[in-house]
């Protein structure tokens, strides 16, 4: 009789926590936040802009939405309050631009300012003096690029030249140094397409491989930034573009939104022809594997920004014709714990690379 007394105030305690285990996990959903404020003249919303958590904030910046000039209005969101507020202007705004955190400070890679011609530009904004410092222009022109940090070093891979050719250029940025590497090129040049980061490793996934803006691809690519080599993953369930993808340390990646022309129905919302994507597509790295979740985004929309803060992606503004929508995807199993064990043992705790796509 005591021994199941015992087993019993056992369980207890498990449920309750006291033996210091989480009980608090959730099926993947969805919360909506505050929209950014008029960001431009038509929708009041953006497509194609950069976005960065820091210091408990996000960062909202540059986009367009086909007015000229391109967006030079920053903005930054209180998680904690709700609310959006407008900063100072970026001088040499654009979109279709590429963004990454490295210490405490957003890189503004690329993009464009007419829409068609790709420029070399690299600026760097202090959130703490609330100010922008261009660096050491990109080597190589481009838009629409897939962006990771990994060793304190901004990797830009692919991408488009101007007027939409893909590129396959890899080029690596040193903040410490401002200078530029070049690095091999990636096997199947597209842009559009979403990248993280893992243990010393980049992926990239999906993307535009013409420039006619319809013709995608399923590819996912695993970049090791040790050997400067390119090694062949598993396909993604669908071929498209313009998603967003952010990694969270359960050890998985979410491609949230994109676009296809035409397309299947049960994919996303058709508009001029252009199916607009309310996918979720999870990646787990250690198996190699992408699965479709039933947790789909309620405004399917591309060309978006995406963040991760406190282990939560903001799906931020996008295409097409909406405002400046904010909507939040809480993953299943949330919250994750800081490090991520990723040996078959679990006895190697590592701490997982930044991820970032392009914007």
């Amino acid at each position: 009789m005591k021994h199941w007394i015992r087993r019993y105030l056992l369980a207890g305690l498990i449920v309750c926590g006291l033996l210091g285990f989480s009980t608090v996990s959730f099926a993947g959903k969805w919360e909506e936040k505050a929209a950014i404020p008029k960001m431009g003249a038509i929708s009041g919303g953006a497509w194609w802009l950069g976005a960065e958590a820091v210091n408990g904030k996000i960062y909202a910046f540059g986009g367009q939405d086909d007015l000229q000039p391109a967006g030079k209005l920053v903005h930054v969101y209180d998680p904690e309050k709700d609310v959006w507020t407008r900063i100072k202007k970026w001088q040499r705004g654009r979109f279709r631009l590429g963004s990454a955190l490295i210490r405490g400070k957003i890189y503004a890679v690329g993009g464009t300012e007419d829409n068609f011609q790709a420029v070399p530009f690299l600026d760097e904004y202090d959130p703490k003096t609330d100010t922008w410092t261009p660096k050491a222009d990109m080597p190589t022109p481009r838009m629409m690029t897939a962006i990771a940090v990994v060793g304190g070093k901004i990797y830009v891979i692919g991408g488009a030249d101007s007027f939409y050719f893909p590129s396959a250029a890899v080029e690596v940025y040193d903040p410490i140094t401002d200078t530029w590497e070049k690095k091999a090129d990636m096997p199947n040049p597209r842009w559009g397409s979403g990248a993280f980061a893992a243990r010393g490793k980049i992926y990239v996934c999906g993307g535009a491989t013409d420039q006619s803006h319809q013709k995608y691809t399923d590819l996912t690519e695993e970049y090791d930034t040790k050997t400067d080599t390119w090694k062949k993953r598993a396909d993604m369930p669908v071929a498209y573009y313009d998603m967003a993808v952010s990694f969270v340390n359960s050890g998985k990646a979410y491609a949230i939104g994109g676009r296809t022309f035409g397309g299947n129905d049960r994919d996303g919302r058709l508009s001029d022809g252009w199916r607009y994507h309310w996918t979720i597509f999870e990646y787990d790295v250690e198996k190699n594997k992408w699965s479709r979740l039933k947790d789909q985004m309620p405004t399917g929309r591309a060309s978006l920004a995406s963040t991760v803060l406190d282990g939560k992606i903001y799906a931020i503004a996008g295409h097409v014709g909406i405002a400046g929508i904010t909507q939040v995807y809480i993953p299943n199993g949330w919250p994750f714990p800081k490090a991520f064990a990723v040996s078959p043992q679990g006895k190697l705790a590592t701490q997982w690379g930044s991820i970032k796509r392009s914007r």
